[in-house]
This record gives structure tokens, C-alpha cells and sequence, in this order.
């Protein structure tokens, strides 16, 4: 890849590798890969603070090793999937952002490094005959090393007058996608009398993340966004079924494969997510932190119609 704005040249070689024992019964791949990643900038990381843009900005570069297998087997004559996956990232050149209220400020200079490295597993199953439903579990740590973030921590008197100061390095602070602890899990069922009817049930998981004060070396994981948690669930009802040969040839939806109406509960709890912060100053200069909610429960009704 080969960019004319920063006149930089990119090369991205990756590989991967899948192997199965032959001689083993039980049905396992195991995989690994590895590879170079360079995302070329986009406009908005071009922009700094200030609204100058930066055509020098160089791509973002890492490498990226993953390992691990898929374990096919079945349990009650059901088939089941266990998926593991081990990874690592090493990132060079990285543009360090902000979120700031809901959008997102670059600071428009490749000036930080940062990696990445956790684990995902995730087992796939039918819990009944003909409804998958799946749970995943993960594991993350991603930071971030910013050059110059450095900021003066002064000691003062009795009269709040200062006397002296030291110099403290920023070092190594969460990022913001550095959710530690993530669980998921889809379970679908259906009646055992009528499998035109069936229900879904989706829970989400997800430790709290960091929140920065814009550029602000001093505050930053100043914030804590609290842990994320959401339940949904769903109920459907086949309409029309998907035997065209039933229906007669003045039928109105003969041309129709089948019809679903599904009532839908999100975030079932309704639990205040927080997505950011609003930060605001008063006359003292001093800032509070008014969180951004997300979507409250909220009911939707759907009709799906395939042809």
C-alpha cells in the first residue's frame, strides 16, 4: 500500500497455519497466524486539538500473533463447538484519542506505543434440537505509553503557596477500549408442541472501561465507566410457512417463502449504561463529569418477510 499524501510505503506480510491430527478421534484444528497490520490515517486523525492537520502523519503499524483451536463434538446427539483463541498485538506509531462528550479527538502525532493481548472462548451448542445458542467469555489488558506526557506535581506551604516541585512520568495508562472481563451468552428456545414459536434470551457482560480528560497528561484514567450490563429477549411467531406447495394458487402470499412477527425487550433491566462523560466547568473553574445513558428498555416489534 502506498500512500502519495505522507509518501509512505507500506508492507504487510501475514501468515497462517491450520493443522488437524490425523491420527486423533476427536475432531480438533488447531490454528495460529501471524502478520503485520498498517492502517493508513484517516481525516479525522490527521486533526489535532487545535484543528491543524497534519499530512506527516505516518500509518499506524502492528503485529499480531493468535493461537488457537476448534474443538467439534456432540453431547445427546447435538452438535457442540468450542472455539479458544490466544492473542497478542504490539503497536507502533500509535495516533493517541480522546473520547470527548461522544466524539472521539485525536491528537493528530504519532507520539505513543501500546499492545494489546487477552483471550476469548466461546462454546457453540444447540441446547435443544434445531436452536444454537452460544456463550463467550474474555479476557483483555490493552495500554498505552505517551511520549512527553509528562506533568508537575507541586508541594505547597501552609498558606497553599508553592515551595517546590517533581516531575512525573506518565508511563503506561489503560486505553480506552481496555475492558478487562467480557460475558456473553444467546439462548434460544422454542415450544416442544409448535416449533413456530420460539424465544430468545441475549445477555451481556462488560467491566467498566477508563475515561480520559482531554488532554490532560495529569487526569488521564481519571474516570471510570461503570461496568456495562444488558438482558434481551424475544419472542417470534411463524406467520407463514415456508411450504409454498400448501397453499393454493389464488393464495395472496403463495410467492412468499415464510413471514415472522417478533416482539422484542431490550436492555430488559433497564439499566443506565454509560457510553461517556459531558464535562463541564462552573464559575470555580471546576469540572464535573455528567454521564451520557444509553438507551433505556425499550420494546420493538418487527415483521420479517422473506421472498
Amino acid at each position: 500500500n502506498y500512500n502519495n499524501l505522507n509518501k509512505q510505503l507500506l508492507l504487510s506480510p501475514r501468515a497462517g497455519i491450520a493443522f488437524s491430527p490425523i491420527n486423533w478421534e476427536k475432531d480438533i484444528v488447531f490454528k495460529a497466524s501471524a502478520g503485520a497490520y498498517h492502517q493508513p490515517p484517516f481525516y479525522r486523525e490527521l486533526r489535532n486539538y487545535k484543528g491543524d492537520v497534519n499530512t506527516l502523519l505516518k500509518a499506524q503499524k502492528s503485529w499480531q500473533v493468535t493461537a488457537g483451536m476448534d474443538y467439534q463434538f456432540t453431547n445427546n446427539n447435538r452438535p457442540f463447538r468450542l472455539s479458544t483463541e490466544l492473542f497478542y498485538k504490539h503497536m507502533a506509531d500509535v495516533v493517541p484519542y480522546d473520547i470527548d462528550n461522544v466524539r472521539i479527538r485525536y491528537y493528530g502525532e504519532n507520539n505513543a506505543k501500546a499492545f494489546a493481548a487477552g483471550l476469548e472462548i466461546r462454546l457453540f451448542g444447540e441446547l435443544v434440537k434445531d436452536a444454537e445458542s452460544w456463550i463467550s467469555l474474555g479476557l483483555m489488558s490493552a495500554k498505552e505509553n505517551i511520549n512527553n506526557d509528562y506533568y508537575y506535581r507541586y508541594m505547597v506551604d501552609e498558606n497553599n503557596l508553592p515551595t517546590d516541585s517533581v516531575l512525573v512520568e506518565g508511563g503506561w495508562y489503560r486505553r480506552p477500549t481496555d475492558k478487562l472481563f467480557s460475558l456473553g451468552m444467546f439462548l434460544q428456545d422454542y415450544l416442544s408442541t409448535n416449533k413456530n414459536f420460539k424465544v430468545y434470551l441475549n445477555l451481556l457482560y462488560g467491566s467498566n472501561l477508563p475515561y480520559n480528560l482531554p488532554n490532560e497528561p495529569r487526569y488521564r484514567n481519571a474516570l471510570i465507566i461503570d461496568p456495562y450490563m444488558r438482558i434481551d429477549i424475544g419472542f417470534s411467531a411463524l406467520l407463514l410457512n415456508a411450504e409454498k406447495s400448501l397453499r393454493r394458487s389464488h393464495h395472496p402470499f403463495r410467492n412468499l417463502e415464510n413471514i415472522w412477527l417478533t416482539l422484542e425487550v431490550f436492555n430488559l433491566i433497564d439499566r443506565d449504561n454509560t457510553i461517556s462523560y459531558l464535562l463541564i466547568k462552573d464559575f470555580s473553574n471546576t469540572t464535573f463529569a455528567m454521564p451520557n445513558r444509553l438507551t433505556p428498555r425499550l420494546l420493538n416489534l418487527k415483521l420479517v418477510t422473506r421472498f
